[in-house]
């Protein structure tokens, strides 16, 4: 497979994650105006690192950006990501891909695709709100995501009966169509939601929850202009961690709560009072993915703006050969093409492959299976890292 020459401006949390399982097998140049950043993630992954401001040609000409393959821009700043963007595409033919954080962007973008010089455009508010709305009524599934065509990953609690699955930190992750899954596990429907914190994501975790005809309670601030917003949604005007107004507005009855502060402090003081108060149910927002293990101690259930942020870019930046990436902490999951690796066995592929999606139907996993035009074959990586 040709290795890709991409270049990655700001290297922070989301950043790093990206260069570290492109830097395996791909060329990757890293940008940051911080040296420091740049000398410790030089020491720790096989990359070249450029120091100064990507939203100068000269930064961009040093990093070679005429000549990459992707350009993907994931600093703090939403304005800095787009003009970054447009700029690489003066210099050569890169695709492009803009991380950003507000939504407006986003649906900008979305009417013309390529707008402002970006050829993909993520922002991980969808990306979160999406999956916690998915596995909401399902008390077993804490992940349940499509991988490609009709082929989903979810992850249970506890045991799938006729389900293709691997066991990993004592949870089964599982690899089958949605319909397989779905009918798998019993649906326990959360009618009643509380949501905490409102950010973009809490408010668009509500927007869909009352589309969807629940009953969603949600504690804000300055409740007069979230109701402009939010209309179908109960908003309560107070403080989240107080114990009079869980009290007062019986906030303990919701089946399902989400929290989406800004702070993961603030989240996880919010996920302990709503377990402490008897809600089975809690999801989270958790900004630091290093974070994730504290919430699950909880009984939480969190969700990672930038995990979801960096595979999405991840899963873009690949060969004709990859067809889809799901990126979890634990490990990552591919959707291969076989009119691309006719004639390769599974495990030639990866140590741990997953069924075989052959004329519709999922097959159990056979290293010694060799691929055929039209197979869509699945495999697992454990800790990360891309395999092609």
């Amino acid at each position: 497979m040709k290795r890709l020459r991409v270049i990655i401006a700001g290297v922070g949390r989301t950043g790093f994650l990206i260069a570290k399982w492109l830097s395996r097998n791909h060329e990757v140049t890293v940008i940051d105006r911080n040296r420091r950043i740049l000398d410790e993630i030089s020491y720790m992954l096989d990359v070249l690192a450029v120091s100064g401001d990507a939203t100068l040609p000269e930064t961009l000409r040093r990093a070679s950006a005429g000549e990459a393959d992707y350009v993907v821009t994931t600093t703090d700043n939403d304005q800095t990501n787009i003009i970054v963007s447009a700029l690489s595409r003066t210099m050569g033919n890169p695709f492009t891909i803009a991380r950003v954080k507000r939504m407006e962007y986003l649906k900008v973008w979305g009417h013309g695709r390529k707008t402002l010089g970006v050829d993909l455009m993520v922002c991980a508010v969808p990306l979160v709100a999406e999956g916690i709305v998915r596995v909401v009524d399902y008390p077993q599934l804490v992940f349940f995501r499509r991988l490609y065509g009709d082929i989903y990953i979810g992850i249970s609690s506890s045991g799938a009966e006729n389900l293709w699955s691997f066991r990993m930190n004592n949870r089964n992750i599982i690899i089958a169509t949605k319909s397989m899954i779905e009918s798998s596990f019993e649906m326990s429907e959360a009618k009643k939601v509380l949501v905490l914190g409102v950010g973009e994501t809490g408010k668009l975790v509500a927007k869909m929850l009352s589309a969807k005809g629940k009953t969603v309670k949600l504690v804000e601030g300055d409740a007069e202009k979230t109701a402009e917003e939010l209309d179908g949604v109960t908003i309560i005007k107070g403080d989240a961690f107080s114990d009079f107004l869980w009290s007062e507005e019986n906030l303990s009855e919701a089946d399902a709560a989400i929290v989406a502060f800004d702070r993961d402090e603030e989240c996880l003081f919010a996920s302990a009072i709503a377990r402490e108060s008897g809600i089975d149910r809690v999801f989270s927002v958790v900004h630091r993915s290093s974070h994730m293990a504290m919430f699950e101690k909880l009984g939480v259930i969190p969700f990672s703006p930038e995990l979801e942020t960096a595979g999405r870019i991840t899963a873009a930046v690949r060969g004709n050969a990859v067809l889809g990436v799901v990126t979890r902490p634990e490990f990552q999951v591919y959707a291969l093409s076989g009119d691309e690796l006719e004639g390769t066995t599974l495990g030639e592929l990866s140590e741990t492959p997953g069924p075989l999606l052959r004329d519709g139907k999922l097959i159990p996993p056979d290293p010694d299976l060799k691929l055929k035009k039209g197979d869509v074959a699945t495999v697992i990586t454990e800790g990360g890292g891309m395999i092609l």
